[in-house]
């Protein structure tokens, strides 16, 4: 099992409560929430850094999704 580590975090009670509001909306805990929240931006971040790297690699060129469907063997 891989390693884990516990953190603790401050919010203002209006803050908390908010949060505490969209983690019972979604039919979550407040940590799962917050657990998922940090772990999808971490994902936004990545993916954002190899759209930048992809970018510089191709110079800026582009290409249709057609073009890229027709690559993939894909039907439009």
């Amino acid at each position: 099992m891989a390693e884990t580590t516990v953190t603790s975090l401050r919010f203002k009670k209006d803050q908390y409560d908010q949060l505490k509001h969209l983690a019972d909306f979604e039919g979550i805990s407040v940590t799962t929430y917050m657990r998922r929240a940090v772990l999808e931006r971490m994902e936004d971040e990545a993916d954002y850094k190899d759209a930048q790297a992809n970018r510089a690699e191709s110079k800026g060129a582009t290409m249709s999704r057609a073009e890229i469907m027709k690559q993939l063997g894909m039907k439009p």
